[in-house]
């Protein structure tokens, strides 16, 4: 418990650092990783073609996955779009939670929320959605507290959501913290 709290203050302490200085969306990072980076700079190429999932109604774009070890984060899911330069155009951090996953989710969200929400105040539209079904979830079962923050310049935005995924979607409950380009989130709302 008190490494998993540990490990949060050093994500706040490092995501407001970093934000603080950041003017669109290209300048944010997570473990390096940039909109705008190719894969390639991170992965090989067979790992991606024999490691990449699609999601969506169409492959135009392409999702990633890296456990980390020594991080803020258990994992990073990258989206890059499906081309021969394997463009990064999102990323996320994830940190899983094994029991009483809403009750701590949602506690941690709301300390990463207020940070979040004193960094990006001027730069960006904070929308809360509240808790709502996921789209990727037909059945409606797959619940999440979703806060976006809109970029003013429309570079892209950044999620913050508690996932509690039902058991007929192979997904592990998680917090993640997402960086996405407008050009991806454009993708992913016509093609959920």
């Amino acid at each position: 418990m008190l490494i998993r709290k540990l490990i949060i203050y050093l994500f706040l302490i490092y995501f407001y650092q970093f934000q603080a200085k950041a003017e669109d969306i290209k300048e944010f990072q997570i473990e390096g990783i940039s909109i705008g980076d190719s894969l390639l700079k991170y992965t090989d190429l067979k790992q991606i073609k024999n490691n990449a999932s699609f999601h969506y109604s169409s492959k135009k774009f392409g999702s990633y996955y890296l456990e980390l070890e020594n991080s803020d984060y258990d994992g990073l899911q990258i989206d890059f779009e499906n081309s021969g330069d394997y463009i990064i155009e999102g990323f996320g951090g994830k940190i899983f939670f094994k029991n009483n996953f809403m009750e701590k989710c949602l506690k941690k969200e709301k300390e990463i929320l207020t940070s979040i929400k004193e960094i990006l105040k001027s730069n960006t539209k904070y929308i809360n959605h509240g808790i709502t079904p996921h789209n990727y979830d037909k059945s409606g079962k797959s619940v999440g507290s979703w806060h976006s923050f809109e970029f003013n310049d429309g570079s892209g935005l950044v999620n913050l959501e508690c996932m509690d995924w039902s058991d007929e979607i192979n997904f592990e409950d998680n917090l993640e913290l997402m960086i996405l380009s407008k050009k991806f989130q454009d993708f992913v709302n016509a093609n959920y």
